[in-house]
């Protein structure tokens, strides 16, 4: 994606090179003003806990302000702005894995930039600067919610592509990229102490669409080349309909295999679940599936063979009946049990790792015996959502 999008960026910028000015519209002396929103994409594996564990630092919205003052017609030096973005902090591929934090962060950023046709309807540019990312409102939970975590500030270097198109004299449109070095070492507090956990590599695209206004000297008036006979162009063709996306996942219905996703579900490239939580009813005391177990599980068997399943994992849990350490290896057995019988349908040996949480993750009370039947569940989490298939 971050590929595609810088692909693009370049794209536009060269084409915008071939275009000859159409207005008067940046310029030594001018002010330009942008707002709109943001979105900060970090890199994937931003910490290595162990060789089982990866931080992920998972991506944030909010909006931006920039201020850009052109110190001659090329050349300009802008300043970029933002309401706090908030992130999510998972931890993929140990056990306990899954959300653990959240924290905010503002990352403003001083650019000295060149701007390729000033003078032009379509005005390319590129930029080179210095960020100031600080943190804030370090929030755990999850595994680490009796602990807190400090995240240091950063300084690092940007670079940005980007192009305005102008709507009139004043008014304009912005599309930009921006790449931005963001490093933070990062410490977790407990009763006994402080342990360093390491840098966090952040190193996020941010992707931006705004709205702009210039304040400057008026807009010069260019005559118009004299014509033989004024003829009416005709009206341009109405613009292709949007594709249409139902559930609202972010995967169009023409490719969208699943149209009844639930909200706020984390969907892959057919847009399809990518966790799949099943109440299994294990018999006391034991790891074997019972005839209802198996029917789900092939349900779900084939609905993987289906979506071209790569590689995923399976945790098992149970209710709080019985001792921690019990506990511990019933619901690894269990997870076991699930991960054998879905190899025996058809799901490739060695996709799925197996863990389990024993009764450490209640997603119900387990002072009830509803509560109780909720907690003893399996939850398979597909890690290959966001690979190609």
């Amino acid at each position: 994606m971050k590929s595609r999008s810088l692909q693009l960026g370049i794209a536009l910028a060269a084409a915008g090179l071939c275009l000859q000015p159409l207005t008067a519209t940046a310029a030594k002396g001018d002010w330009l003003l942008r707002g709109g929103i943001g979105i900060v994409d970090p890199k994937s594996d931003n910490l290595t806990l162990s060789p089982e564990a990866e931080v992920q630092v998972g991506t944030g919205t909010s909006f931006t302000l920039e201020g850009t003052y052109m110190l001659a017609d090329h050349w300009g030096v802008e300043l970029l702005l933002a309401y706090p973005f908030t992130h999510d902090v998972d931890i993929d591929g140990a056990e306990g894995a899954g959300n653990i934090a959240q924290v905010d962060h503002l990352p403003p950023t001083l650019s000295l930039q060149y701007h390729f046709n000033p003078n032009g309807k379509f005005r390319p540019y590129i930029g080179a600067g210095l960020n100031y990312t600080t943190f804030f409102n370090e929030k755990t939970k999850g595994a680490l919610s009796d602990t807190s975590l400090e995240l240091d500030d950063s300084w690092g270097a940007a670079g940005q592509i980007g192009a305005d198109v102008s709507l009139n004299d004043n008014w304009f449109l912005n599309l930009a990229v921006r790449y931005i070095d963001i490093d933070s070492d990062a410490k977790l507090t407990d009763d006994v102490g402080t342990t360093e956990l390491g840098t966090v590599e952040i190193d996020p695209f941010i992707y931006q669409a705004q709205v702009g206004y210039r304040f400057g000297r008026p807009a010069p008036v260019v005559a118009a080349a004299p014509v033989a006979a004024a003829v009416a162009a005709p009206p341009p063709p109405p613009p292709p309909p949007r594709p249409s996306d139902t559930d609202g996942d972010g995967v169009v219905d023409a490719n969208d295999q699943c149209p009844d996703t639930p909200k706020g579900d984390r969907v892959g490239p057919q847009g399809c679940s990518c966790d799949v939580t099943r109440q299994l009813q294990f018999k006391l005391n034991s790891a074997e599936l019972t005839a209802e177990d198996r029917a789900i599980l092939d349900e779900v068997a084939e609905n993987l063979k289906r979506l071209k399943f790569v590689s995923g994992t399976v945790v098992g849990h149970t209710d709080s009946s019985g001792s921690d350490a019990y506990n511990q290896k019933l619901s690894e057995r269990r997870a076991q049990s699930v991960a054998t019988y879905l190899e025996g349908k058809g799901i490739a040996e060695g996709r799925l790792k197996v863990s389990g949480a024993g009764e450490s993750q209640p997603i119900a009370d387990n002072a009830t015996a509803e509560g109780r039947a909720q907690n003893r569940r399996v939850v398979l989490k597909r890690t290959d959502c966001d690979a190609p298939n």
